[in-house]
């Protein structure tokens, strides 16, 4: 089974779960505390989620999740990717309105302590891949975002 963690639906063939009812949400759910049987996802693609937490919820998350995949199995983790923002912030691109508008969240991401926190949750750093660009057949990346794939050994 494929998931994607979102209010809507963005990627094709994966169902869509949330925490509350939606037009495109199929499985209503405590985002931290996933209850699918342990070993049984193919993927998880995690759209945004993980921002809205605060570390130690953003840990026990992932450790669930990664509870969740079988082995083999992948989680997609999309962030708003701080180092971008900031460096929109100080050259003057983005103003503080629209800072705290769009990018205002519990926990911030960069590259290394979003690797550090899927670590701490029982993926390997080996088994990671940040993505650059969109993710083949799957979703887009817009430039502000951080997605690393992690897999699960």
């Amino acid at each position: 089974m494929k998931l994607q963690i979102s209010p809507i639906r963005i990627v094709k063939d994966h169902l869509t779960v949330w925490y509350e009812h939606g037009e495109n949400v199929d499985i209503v759910m405590e985002l931290k505390n996933l209850t699918f049987a342990k070993d049984s996802l193919q993927s998880i693609s995690a759209f945004h989620v993980l921002d809205h937490f605060f570390e130690k919820e953003a840990i026990q998350a992932l450790s669930n999740w990664h509870a969740c995949l079988k082995k083999g199995g992948t989680a997609y983790v999309v962030v708003d990717d701080f180092e971008y923002i900031s460096r929109k912030f100080v050259g003057g691109d983005i103003g503080i309105d629209y800072l705290n508008e769009h990018f205002s969240h519990p926990m911030y991401f960069t590259k290394d302590n979003l690797i550090r926190s899927l670590s701490a949750a029982g993926f390997i750093e080996n088994e990671m891949r940040i993505w650059y660009a969109d993710v083949t057949d799957m979703f887009r990346k817009n430039e502000y975002e951080l997605i690393i794939a992690a897999t699960k050994i």
